[in-house]
């Protein structure tokens, strides 16, 4: 079984696959799709339509996890892979029923080593209980975080979904505690984070608001989201709610100081960075991820000399480095301050290092090709440094806003859209799982008044020109 698995994955990698549609046309294989095209998560389904498989893979394209089925349940020997190709996991099933779980690889550090130890033991000990007792939501509850912890996204899944739909169909009839109901949608938004599914992301994340408004952790956690996937002003409200709900969060602070930075709002993107700076140690030691390459001294150093003040910029800078040598947005930032001060050999060495590093695939971003192309090249030095003055320059870090872009948003009711290129246009209105609920031609505000609340993708069509927005109603 696992050769077949695993010939399954290099039969995939082996095909050229096309990321302009990314739910696959194919009768019957569905696919999805991280934003650089890889393959994010595959499904297959028999003639009958039941599910067959599914393979997850990470962004490399690695195999990451695969699962069986027979009549829409669990069946035989599924597995997880970590990014080497190692068998860190197998599962053995029977008629959708986990009869063992083999660790053959647990992967520790001296930091969570008795945390990792603690969740084997919990997870063990859950899945004992579920087997008797398959209706203990608290359990399923319970390993399903456990389950996500250990990244065995697919099994986690599964076990929000179960409970995401019994809490519901119980919350029809009496009260299920907010909290309960805001983490279980939470958890979901976070799943398919991992895989970029962007609007499913933001649709559960909406849906745990919408279960526990009070917790300005959700706020932040869906206004932060979409920074990072460049939504910053319909990221921005979110965080601004976060921060009347708690006036020193900080994480909702930093995020506003980076959404404001992309923005061109320099001096209220430093009001931000500076009161996150207040619990810095906070943010140190809760931090995790590639976002953190964009921390607050990274953030603040840029603003400095976006704001006059170079020196300072440059020794933040410095100190980003420091707490991380590998720091890509660190070396692109003082790359850019560099080629603004004409040390263009420097700008060309921190340049060269933070796309050694993976900045553009690590951040989603491609705004230093130009940077890189005029601080590197001598000859275009000499021969054009007269036409490199600030009105040629290549685009820098804030560029979006002269972007079309959607408001108000979030909206009740009609959203409009800056900066449009075309009076008028065909539209189309998709919901979050891509099935189109609206259709007509406008030259003014479209009216979402009619829908539910949620999110939505708006696609406008004048001729050869089309243009895609975001947009959340509440």
């Amino acid at each position: 079984m696992k050769k077949l698995c695993i010939a399954l994955f290099v039969l995939v990698s082996m095909v050229n696959i096309s990321a302009q549609n990314k739910n696959s046309s194919e009768k019957h294989v569905k696919r999805f799709f991280y934003k650089d095209s890889v393959v994010s998560i595959e499904r297959f389904y028999r003639e009958n339509k039941r599910i067959d498989s599914i393979k997850t893979y990470y962004k490399s394209g690695e195999p990451d996890e695969c699962f069986y089925f027979k009549n829409g349940r669990y069946q035989g020997t599924a597995y997880k892979f970590n990014k080497f190709g190692e068998t860190l996991t197998t599962w053995v099933f029977d008629d959708g029923h986990l009869l063992k779980r083999t660790d053959h690889k647990i992967e520790l550090t001296t930091k969570n080593k008795e945390k990792v130890q603690k969740y084997h033991a919990k997870l063990i000990d859950d899945s004992n209980k579920i087997k008797t007792n398959p209706n203990d939501l608290k359990t399923r509850y319970s390993r399903a975080k456990i389950r996500r912890y250990f990244d065995n996204n697919t099994l986690a899944l599964h076990d929000f979904n179960q409970i995401k739909h019994n809490l519901e169909k119980i919350s029809k009839i009496k009260n299920v505690p907010e909290k309960i109901m805001g983490g279980m949608y939470d958890n979901l938004a976070s799943i398919y984070q991992d895989y970029e599914m962007e609007n499913y992301t933001i649709h559960y994340r909406l849906k745990a608001i919408n279960a526990s408004p009070k917790e300005s952790r959700l706020y932040y956690n869906l206004g932060n989201y979409l920074v990072q996937i460049q939504s910053y002003r319909l990221g921005i409200p979110f965080l601004n709610k976060a921060v009347k709900m708690v006036p020193g969060h900080s994480f909702a602070n930093w995020s506003l100081s980076v959404a404001y930075t992309d923005l061109g709002e320099y001096e209220k993107a430093m009001a931000f960075v500076n009161t996150a700076f207040k619990n810095e140690d906070n943010i140190h030691r809760l931090s995790m991820g590639t976002s953190y390459e964009r921390d607050l001294h990274t953030t603040r150093g840029y603003l400095y000399h976006k704001l006059g003040e170079t020196d300072k910029g440059i020794t933040d800078l410095e100190e980003a480095l420091k707490i991380n040598k590998n720091n890509a947005f660190a070396y692109r930032n003082l790359g850019e301050i560099y080629y603004d001060l004409e040390n263009y050999d420097l700008a060309c060495e921190y340049l060269q290092k933070a796309e050694t590093l993976g900045y553009e695939k690590t951040h989603d971003r491609h705004d230093i090709e130009e940077l890189l192309e005029y601080a590197c090249d001598q000859v275009l030095i000499q021969e054009q440094k007269s036409q490199i003055q600030a009105e040629n320059k290549p685009a820098t870090l804030a560029k979006f806003t002269v972007k079309p872009y959607a408001y108000p948003n979030p909206t009740r009711d009609v959203v409009n859209i800056k900066n449009l290129s075309f009076k008028n246009y065909n539209f189309l209105v998709f919901d979050y799982a891509g099935k189109m609920v609206k259709q007509g031609t406008k030259n003014t505000g479209i009216n979402l008044s009619s829908l539910p609340n949620g999110v939505y993708i708006i696609k406008l069509m004048d001729q050869d020109k089309i243009e895609t927005f975001r947009v959340i109603k509440e």
